[in-house]
This record gives structure tokens, C-alpha cells and sequence, in this order.
């Protein structure tokens, strides 16, 4: 058992996906080998710049050997009445490669047939490997593959070498068009020629020999001990990084040999809002920003990563300073020159800005937008006017020079001039919150004012999309409806606002005046967004037959399903939840099969034949009442403790009446009282479904 080393070296990498490619080719190399049944002890990656690669330590040298038997014709259909084999036989025997006489027979306790058995002797490594690894590239992730020189071979960046190690030998094979070898490059530029790698077990500390550091994870953390260093050294304790982990992670793909440098920037740039100094910062050049650790104000300062060791990190510095002085000269003269036109001037600018073909401008959508807003304000009463106001500005900032040069302060860069103009109440934090969450775990709005922004704009999207036939299909989603819809139902689940969905889809339709070609918007829309959280509260560890014993009941209130989920969660851990669950299919299946209608909507208790109906009977109609009301405040927790004290009656109900007595009013009667039971159940849930 040797170890296995494959290591695909290229031009530059893109760095946002770098560990994402790395992670992927593991895996793909991992699961092929067990696939394969060829044992190892462990593999880990390693992800630079120029460079993807994949370590397996302890790989076993060869699959082990295995007896293939393969099963014919039944005797008797191989061979007629004077032994000689049959069309059939011969046909077998074939597609086996061999003559009808080699032929074994199969007995077993069914009978007798004719077959096959060979010993098949397990293949070597480097046998397999090579084709291993072009399907594990293959299947990488990579969503535009590039082509080099006049060769039709593709990648995500033009290969140089291919490494194939296994032990101290070189696995023959070509990958990517290329023969694999043992030799590859260290850095860029403190490193000139070619490396060769004896074996696997020396790749990673040959290359940091030659100022690489091939492990990504060991990178990383060297990057961030490398920031809080440079911090202290220059700025001392008083400092910190704000280190963003995606940008961090980006960096990492950046560099094989960082070293971190603390540059600074004019204090009187600390006048333009610091979103936008960050933004400068951190999306345009990849620093780091700084902050004072008490009060989190930012500082003049910032921190750059580079790939090289210098002599003169003062000149580096310099230049770093020198590209981000006109980056946030930039910002400045925006921020100043858009403060002269106050937002509300710029609504009429909005005609001239296409929302999307066949939706109209986003005059247009902030319109529609405003119809939803003051409608949702009303029943969560909300102070119309400003409800009116925020919906009006909300999209007024996307004409400014400043999200202009800067696209990811829109809303940021709304709420500072809305702040700047004092605007009343929670109008300028809501300008900044209708575009909240922006990604997978970002945080929803605060105030309920945003919550409506948030929600309105996503609907006119959501609305507008289906409505043009515009439906996402597979993994492609250009109009970002998935997470729209998502957004849609954690804005309501977190904030705790029971509203009604399909009003609210069905206002949004409205608001576009019967203009959207696609009569079924309102359902398809509907169904989208709810579709959306079982995958979510599968994230959240809720089971899936608690999710579905809830979304059973149709229910269109995402924060109601939520209390409903959580209460029938809670229950699901209960010992009585088991006998109830059980009882509760029985009852539907009962009551499903029954197609007669039951005459009668009461109980008739001169009916009942024994104490055990009139127990069950009494506490059926003693919970009735009080059940409903605790349905109508949500106190769907209760509402399941009470009922769980039903599973002794319950029980012993089904264990001595019979529910289908051969008389009719007896039959009937016995039917309506499981069907009064089963609505008790159904204030919160199907529970028939819970597993």
C-alpha cells in the first residue's frame, strides 16, 4: 500500500471557485476509488493558484481477484429431449465467449439452470488511475471550459504538466493530453525551473522549499495570523481586520506565498460612508479593512495581500496606497456630487431604466411596488405615509453616479442620502433593508418597514417572471427567483408576520393590471415559493414527515405552517405520539374508504354500547370548544398536549368497538365520532403522516 499523488498544474486558477474545484475533484477521485473497491487510508487536496491536487495516502496497489458467475437458461430450456444444447443454450454460451460443453450447472432450491463461472483477476492502480482521474476532471463544476493552442482538449485554464505518482514510481498515462511526470514548477517567480517529486509523501514540503504552500486550509490560516500580525506591528492592540470570509477564501486562491502589508489612506476620505470605502476595498482591490476594536469605527487603514517576498515592501505599499487613493477619490466625488440631488428628485429618472423586457421601467415596478407596500402597511398597521415614501425612493438610488461605479451599495447607498435628507422614521434603514437577505444566511430586515419593502419587491419580481413565462427550469435561475422566494419566506417566518401569501400574490398580480400573458401566474407562483421550504426546513432538522403532516392542510401563512412544524416537532418526541399517529391513519383510512355520506352531524349517544364510546365521546366534545380557541391564537403546543391525553381512549376504542357494524345508524354514528376526533387533529396537523 503506497501513497498517490495526482497534481494537474495550470495557468492561474480562478480564485473564487479555486477551493470549490479542489473540494469537487477530492470527491470525485474518492468516490471512484471505492467504487473501484480499492482501499486507502485517507486523501486530502491541495489548491494553489497554478495548481489542483489530490494526496491519497495507503492506496492499495490492485483490486482484489473475485469469481464472476453469470446464470443461463434453465436446463431444461438448454438442452432438448437428446441432450444437445438448445438455441438458447448456444446463444448463452456466446455471450459468454466459450463453447456450450464448457458450461457449468446452477442448483439452488428453485431449480436447476446452466452458467457460467470465471475468476477475474483485480486490475493494478496504474491500470486504472489514469482513467480515474481524466473522469474526475471531467465532472468538475466548471462552468465555461477553455481551449488552448490548437487542441480540442478543455479546462478551466490551460494545463502546463500533469503529476502521476504512485510510491516512488510515475503512473504512465496521459491526462488532459498530457503524459504524466513527476515534475512540476514551484512559485512563479521565486522559483525558475522545473521541480521533480520523488515521491508523494515529499510534494508538500518540496514545494514550500520552493514558496508554496500547497495546503489550502494551512494557507488560509497562515493569511490570517499573517493580517493580525501586520495590524499589530503597525497600528498595535487598539486594531483589528475585518477579515470577510469569502474574501478571505478568494485571497487564499490568490497567492501560494502570502505576505501580508498595512497601508493607510487619507483621513478625510473617512468622510464618504464606510459601506463604500469597504466595498473599495474589498471587492474592487481584495484588502482587508481595518476597524477600532472598541468602537468598530473605521480606520485609515487597510490590509494587502501579496504574492512575493520583497526588499522593499514600502514601495509595494506605496503602490497598493496609490491604486486605492483613486479607487476612493472615486467615491468621494459620487458621494458628494450625487448628496446635490435629493432622492425624491430622481424618481422621474427611473422611466428611463428598463426593469425587464415586458415589465416596464423601474418607474413602473416602484409603482406596483407601492400598491403592495400600503397594502401590507394597513394590515400590519404600519404608518401609511411613510410606507408610501420608503416605496416611492426605494429604487431611486440605482440612478446615483455611486452605485453606478459601486453596484453592491444599491440600498446602502440609499439609506445615506435618505439619512443625509432626514427622512422620517425607519424610511432610510427600510431603503437599505428591502434588500435583505441578499444570499443564503444573511439576515432578514429589522424593522417591519423593511419587512414589507423586502417582501414587495420580491413578489413584483416573483409575479412579473412567471408572468412573462419567465419560470426558472433546472439549476438555471438568471432572475435569482429561487432565492427571492426564499427570501420571501424568512423575512415572514423570522419576523413573525402572519400574513397570508396568496393575498398577498394575488395583490401583486393585480397590481400590473392584467397585462401578464401567463393566466396562471398566481397558483405557479404560489406553489414556487411554498415548494421552497421543505428543502429549507430540511437545513433547520426538521424531519420530512413533520414537514409534510403540516403542508398536508394547505395552510398559505408561512409564520402559521412554522408554529404548526415546531408544535408537531416538539410532539413527534412524545411516547403518545406513536400510538396517535397510528390511530390517526387508521381513522383516514377508515374514513376514506367509507363512500356513503353520513346523514347525521351530531352524535346520537343512545347509540353507544358500552362506556368506552361514552368516555371517548365526552372528551371529544369537552376538548372541542377549547380546542378551537387555542387554534385561533396558535397555541398549537397546547392543543397537542391536551390531545396526546386521548391515546388511552383511543386505544382502547379501537381495541374493543367495531367501528363497521353491520347496522347502519350504528356503522354511521361510530364513523362521525372518528371523524370528529380526526378534526380535533387536524387544528394542527395530519399527524396520520408523522412516521
Amino acid at each position: 500500500m503506497r501513497d498517490f499523488l495526482v497534481e494537474i498544474h495550470t495557468e492561474e486558477l480562478p480564485p473564487k471557485t479555486l477551493k470549490r474545484l479542489a473540494t469537487h475533484f477530492l470527491h470525485e477521485i474518492e468516490t471512484r476509488l471505492n467504487q473501484a473497491e480499492l482501499r486507502f487510508e485517507s486523501a486530502q487536496f491541495f489548491a494553489t493558484p497554478r495548481r489542483l491536487a489530490v494526496l491519497v495516502k495507503k492506496l492499495t496497489e490492485k483490486q482484489a481477484d473475485s469469481i464472476i458467475e453469470r446464470k443461463g437458461p434453465a436446463k431444461g430450456a438448454a438442452y432438448d429431449k437428446e441432450g444437445k444444447p438448445t438455441p438458447a443454450c448456444m446463444g448463452f454460451a456466446k455471450s459468454c465467449g466459450i463453447d456450450p460443453s464448457a458450461l457449468i450447472t446452477i442448483k439452488s432450491a428453485q431449480g436447476e439452470w446452466v452458467g457460467f463461472k470465471q475468476a477475474v483477476k483485480g486490475k493494478t492502480v496504474r491500470e486504472l488511475l489514469p482513467a480515474m482521474v481524466n473522469d474526475a476532471l471531467a465532472s468538475l463544476p466548471i462552468a465555461k471550459r477553455m481551449r488552448w493552442n490548437d487542441g480540442t482538449i478543455e479546462f478551466v485554464r490551460p494545463v502546463h504538466s500533469v503529476m502521476m505518482l504512485y510510491g516512488d514510481k510515475v503512473i504512465s498515462g496521459t491526462v488532459l493530453g498530457l503524459a504524466a511526470d513527476r515534475k512540476t514548477h514551484g512559485h512563479r517567480f521565486l522559483s525558475k525551473a522545473w521541480i521533480s517529486i520523488p515521491s508523494p509523501s515529499t510534494y508538500e514540503e518540496i514545494l514550500e522549499n520552493q514558496f508554496v504552500i500547497a495546503d489550502f486550509e494551512r494557507r488560509k490560516t497562515l493569511i490570517r495570523h499573517e493580517i493580525d500580525v501586520a495590524v499589530q506591528n503597525t497600528l498595535g492592540e487598539h486594531a483589528s481586520a475585518v477579515v470577510d470570509e469569502t474574501l478571505l477564501d478568494e485571497v487564499t486562491g490568490l497567492v501560494e506565498w502570502p505576505v501580508a502589508l498595512c497601508g493607510s489612506f487619507d483621513k478625510d476620505f473617512l468622510s464618504v460612508p464606510p459601506e463604500a470605502l469597504i466595498s473599495a476595498m474589498q471587492d474592487h482591490q481584495r484588502y482587508f479593512p481595518i476597524v477600532d476594536k472598541k468602537t468598530r469605527a473605521l480606520l485609515p487603514n487597510f490590509i494587502a495581500l501579496i504574492n512575493i517576498k520583497t526588499k522593499s515592501p514600502s514601495h509595494v505599499i506605496h503602490g497598493n496606497e496609490r491604486v486605492l487613493r483613486a479607487r476612493l477619490s472615486d467615491a468621494a466625488f459620487f458621494y458628494e456630487t450625487d448628496k446635490k440631488t435629493k432622492l425624491s428628485e430622481r424618481i422621474p429618472l427611473l422611466k428611463n431604466i428598463v426593469f425587464q423586457a415586458g415589465l416596464g421601467t423601474l418607474l413602473d415596478k416602484s409603482e406596483r411596488i407601492k400598491k403592495q407596500t400600503c397594502f401590507m402597511a394597513k394590515a400590519l398597521d404600519i404608518n401609511k405615509t411613510q410606507a408610501e415614501l420608503a416605496a416611492t425612493l426605494a429604487k431611486t438610488d440605482l440612478t446615483t453616479q455611486l452605485v453606478g461605479e459601486f453596484p453592491e451599495l444599491q440600498g446602502i447607498a440609499g439609506y445615506r442620502y435618505a439619512l443625509c435628507e432626514n427622512q422620517p422614521g425607519d424610511i432610510p434603514i427600510a431603503l437599505k433593508e428591502q434588500y435583505h437577505p441578499r444570499f443564503s444566511g444573511d439576515v432578514v430586515p429589522s424593522t417591519k418597514l423593511g419587512c414589507i419593502l423586502a417582501i414587495a419587491d420580491r413578489l413584483d419580481t416573483l409575479v412579473g417572471a412567471f408572468g412573462i413565462n419567465q419560470i426558472p427550469t433546472g439549476d438555471k435561475d438568471p432572475l435569482g427567483l429561487r432565492r427571492a422566494a426564499l427570501g420571501v419566506l424568512r423575512i415572514l417566518i423570522e419576523n413573525k408576520l402572519d400574513l397570508d401569501l396568496q393575498t398577498l400574490v394575488e395583490h401583486a398580480y393585480s397590481a400590473y393590471d392584467n397585462t401578464l400573458k401567463n393566466k396562471e401566474t398566481i397558483s405557479q407562483v404560489l406553489n414556487f415559493i411554498l415548494e421552497r421550504l421543505k428543502p429549507w426546513y430540511q437545513e433547520q432538522m426538521i424531519s420530512a414527515d413533520v414537514f409534510a403532516s403540516v403542508a398536508a392542510l394547505h395552510i398559505t401563512k408561512p409564520y402559521d405552517m412554522h408554529r404548526r412544524i415546531l408544535a408537531v416537532q416538539t410532539f413527534k418526541n412524545r411516547p403518545e405520539a406513536i400510538a396517535l399517529s397510528v390511530a390517526n391513519k387508521r381513522v383516514s383510512n377508515i374514513l376514506s374508504k367509507y363512500e356513503e355520506n353520513i346523514s347525521s352531524s351530531t352524535l346520537n349517544s343512545s347509540l353507544f354500547e358500552n362506556d368506552i364510546e361514552k368516555t371517548l365521546a365526552a372528551q371529544i366534545a369537552n376538548m372541542h370548544d377549547s380546542i378551537s380557541s387555542l387554534s385561533e391564537n396558535g397555541d398549537y403546543p397546547e392543543i397537542l398536549t391536551r390531545l396526546a391525553g386521548l391515546r388511552e381512549p383511543v386505544d382502547q376504542y379501537f381495541d374493543k368497538i367495531l367501528v363497521m357494524a353491520d347496522d347502519k345508524s350504528l356503522r354511521e354514528n361510530r364513523l362521525l365520532m372518528l371523524k370528529q376526533l380526526r378534526g380535533l387533529f387536524l387544528h394542527v396537523a395530519d399527524i396520520a403522516l408523522l412516521q
